[in-house]
């Protein structure tokens, strides 16, 4: 015996008319040929659990309950994400002496259009709007039409379907065939093979028969998160105010009710994810709202970190939703400035390039420690730190940001917010020579400082090869292979050459 039922909650949408609703109802049988469903549209799951992933794309578990009978059931759920990747649906049930066994699963994707409908319609009477008058006759070309492309053309040499609803069909009507544009078309019922949404069907087999709670769980596109910082500098510079938020982007196509959200920070290895579209994100204005309790509760998970937020929150779709993740206050905060005139350097994670010769920026570079110590001492996700400062008047105004990437606890974070306008450097190579199996440079950096107030400047060079620094006036620290750095004093108004001899073995 095969019986046909539905999740527990269906209910016919509202607004639908009964004949509508029943002309839907028509085709959107399940493909078992069984049996009537109790409705349409299902109900809110009972709090679904939510994991988004910040490499768009996440993981639903959607709580149901479902009223099996003894034997064959074949019921279907059409509420579930537009997005779903399809090969990773599970459901099971959630109730210890409860079980089913999954005999077909299937994931419906035809979905009601306009250019569908005509598809199906091909070689059937369809009735259209023409001239004012309600005509009728046989469909005789698709909506659908496979275009092909000459071989001697760029691109691909094969055929492409393009989408011709709205252009010229061929219509037989009792006067001949007539090639008209199709806007206004009548049909008494839908193709039965079309559903109004994505809908995943199956055909379970269970020993017993009653109320069996299960979890129906799939990963899906579409869902996206990111972090964004605020970080607000005190007068003197020596502290900062920072403030995290989490930008929840939902384009899966579904919605999920009083969703228990969680989110993964890291780099997950996926092979070959399905495509999805980019998305776009709008920051909301950072307002200071005192010390609370954090919202998420961040653990270690894998090799990743996870963010579990403390109450249930409601993911529309097509909604950015933003939470606050961190508030911190008074944390220390260190102001460097840099100058590296050579290279294209590889610097917390991503290139910054540097002229070979000449006048070039001095960089402002704002750095603290992400400890407990600190104010903070919590796992930070990757995203964009802006910053800001009040001005005379009090009055914030924004002076730069950065990209950060995951930063663990007990790390240094370096922003780097822009270039010193007061502070100038510019290298020059006074001297090369050849020597035996050794070549000698003399170079020369003046530094100038327009300030009132004295100032270090870091000058970063990038050597290479067998290299050594063989005099200075400033005293040289190497940092690697590839970087040394000299922290030159500036006197106010005043400037400062660093000059050095470098020697490389050839």
């Amino acid at each position: 015996m095969i019986s046909s039922v539905s999740f527990k909650g269906f209910t016919r949408c509202p607004g639908v008319s009964l004949k509508v609703a029943r002309a839907l109802l028509a085709f959107n049988l399940c493909a078992f040929s069984v049996g009537t469903l109790v409705g349409l549209q299902a109900a809110w799951a009972q709090n679904p659990e939510i994991t988004v992933y910040n490499q768009n794309f996440g993981l639903v578990k959607d709580y149901r309950t479902l009223s099996l009978q003894r034997g064959l059931t074949a019921t279907q759920l059409d509420d579930v994400a537009a997005l779903i990747d399809p090969t990773t649906v599970q459901l099971r049930a959630t109730k210890a002496n409860a079980s089913f066994w999954v005999r077909e699963q299937n994931f419906r994707y035809d979905l009601i259009s306009k250019a569908a409908v005509l598809d199906k319609m091909v070689g059937q009477t369809i009735r259209f709007q023409k001239d004012g008058q309600l005509k009728s006759g046989i469909l005789l070309t698709p909506a659908t039409q496979t275009v092909p492309h000459s071989p001697f053309s760029t691109g691909h040499a094969w055929s492409s379907a393009q989408t011709q609803t709205g252009y010229e069909f061929a219509v037989k009507t009792d006067a001949g065939i007539l090639l008209t544009s199709l806007n206004d078309i009548v049909v008494d019922s839908l193709p039965t093979t079309l559903s109004p949404r994505p809908t995943l069907a199956w055909l379970l087999e269970s020993d017993t028969a009653g109320e069996t709670p299960v979890e129906l769980s799939y990963q899906t596109g579409g869902l996206n998160w990111q972090a964004d910082y605020v970080a607000t500098v005190d007068g003197p510079e020596q502290h900062l105010d920072l403030t995290a938020w989490v930008t929840v982007d939902n384009q899966s196509g579904a919605a999920y009710e009083n969703a228990n959200l969680k989110l993964v920070a890291g780099d997950v290895r996926r092979v070959n994810p399905p495509a999805a579209p980019s998305m776009d994100y709008a920051m909301a204005e950072a307002k200071s709202l005192g010390a609370r309790a954090a919202q998420f509760q961040e653990e270690s998970f894998f090799e990743y970190h996870l963010y579990s937020l403390a109450h249930p929150t409601t993911l529309r779709n097509r909604e950015t939703k933003q939470i606050q993740l961190v508030q911190a206050q008074s944390v220390p905060v260190t102001k460097r400035y840099q100058f590296e005139p050579t290279g294209h350097v590889w610097l917390r994670g991503r290139y910054r390039a540097g002229a070979a010769s000449g006048a070039d920026k001095v960089q402002t570079i704002l750095a603290f420690d992400n400890t407990e110590k600190h104010h903070l001492g919590m796992a930070l996700p990757k995203g964009r730190i802006r910053v800001q400062k009040a001005d005379s008047k009090g009055s914030l105004q924004f002076i730069g940001e950065d990209l950060i990437d995951h930063t663990p606890v007990d790390e240094t974070l370096e922003l780097y917010v822009g270039d010193a306008f007061d502070l100038v450097g510019e290298r020059k190579e006074l001297n090369y020579v050849q020597q035996g199996n050794h070549d000698e440079r003399t170079v020369a950096v003046t530094l100038k400082n327009h300030k009132s107030s004295p100032v270090v400047i870091e000058v970063l060079e990038h050597p290479y090869g067998d290299w050594t620094i063989v005099e200075s006036s400033v005293k040289p620290q190497k940092e690697s292979a590839t970087l040394v750095r000299f922290p030159v004093a500036v006197a106010p108004k005043g400037q400062t050459v660093l000059t050095y001899r470098l020697r490389t073995r050839r």
